[in-house]
């Protein structure tokens, strides 16, 4: 009797290890299972591709240039009342505190515009992309809930992938890009 208690023993020790290992082993063969499909998608390609993204290059250069021209206008014309008044100074022999005064708060205004203007420049070129991105990202969602993807990564930021998992023509085909 006594050897069948050691054989129970040793049965449920190797019963339980057996048990064990295929409980380890388990949730790394599903693991797979639970990713699901993976894809990648040429996001930058499929931007400079879209139509939205031409026009919104056009409304940015414009506006660009726009506030260019305005800042060099004002920068010519304090840079020319700059000069004039050197050119008293040295006449005279004397500054006048308050002509230099008002030159130098000319000078912060310009600059305090023209951050405010690139402020504004970032700003406009956030809101022209943000409805080319959703559309973006609306067809790349669209294509992985009907294709059964669980995510989407860029391209770009892959280490390495195969071609079957590359979707970016399937977006450009939904957008209508050719």
């Amino acid at each position: 009797m006594r050897d069948f208690k050691g054989f129970k023993t040793i049965s449920r020790t190797m019963l339980m290890a057996v048990s064990l290992g295929m409980f380890i082993s388990a949730p790394s063969a599903s693991a797979a299972d639970v990713a699901g499909k993976i894809g990648v998608v040429d996001y930058g390609r499929i931007f400079q591709q879209m139509p939205e993204t031409k026009s919104a290059e056009q409304a940015m250069l414009t506006a660009r240039n726009q506030t260019s021209n305005e800042l060099n206008k004002l920068q010519t014309a304090l840079q020319n009342d700059v000069q004039n008044y050197l050119k008293l100074k040295q006449k005279n022999g004397k500054g006048e505190p308050a002509k230099e005064k008002e030159l130098q708060g000319r000078e912060e205004k310009l600059r305090k515009l023209a951050a405010e203007k690139q402020t504004g420049l970032v700003k406009k070129e956030q809101e022209l992309v943000a409805p080319i991105r959703q559309k973006i990202d609306g067809a790349v969602e669209s294509i992985a809930k009907k294709d059964g993807y669980s995510m989407i990564f860029d391209r770009n930021v892959r280490v390495y992938g195969d071609a079957q998992s590359d979707i970016t023509f399937k977006v450009l085909d939904q957008l209508n890009i050719k």
